[in-house]
């Protein structure tokens, strides 16, 4: 299938749990779920690998999209984030780091806008907080 015509893949992240204990599971645009090994039959929810962090699900995620894209020359673009704490107490990078891993998720709607700014294009983001410096 040529590249012009190749369907993009889609993959979607579902609520499965309760706000008590979050789950989540992964599909793709034929309502096929992920097993941990392969796609269910479609609709065979009952397949589905369950996740107990949104995380791990979105890393899987974004390990299945680089299975379809990832032979592709990758371009690479650098876009500061800037983080302000007002504080009067001296907190370390590392208890920025941490609070900042669980109160921040970096989300592309890509059900509504593709997968990549042109077609058979994969972009992809992520904070790396582990670079994180303080600005003087």
């Amino acid at each position: 299938m040529s590249e012009n015509t190749e369907k993009p893949v889609v993959l979607s992240l579902h609520n499965c749990g309760t706000p008590e204990y979050p789950r989540y599971m992964i599909s793709d645009q034929y309502l096929r779920y992920w097993t941990g090994n392969d796609w269910s039959v479609q609709g065979d929810q009952d397949s589905a690998l369950i996740y107990a962090d949104s995380n791990r699900a979105l890393q899987d995620m974004h390990n299945l999209m680089l299975i379809v894209y990832g032979q592709k020359p990758m371009h690479r673009f650098y876009a500061p984030l800037y983080i302000d704490l007002f504080t009067d107490k001296k907190v370390s990078k590392r208890e920025i780091t941490k609070w900042l891993v669980k109160v921040t998720k970096l989300l592309l709607d890509t059900t509504n806008h593709g997968n990549g700014p042109i077609d058979g294009s994969y972009g992809t983001c992520r904070i790396e907080y582990g670079e994180m410096k303080e600005c003087k």
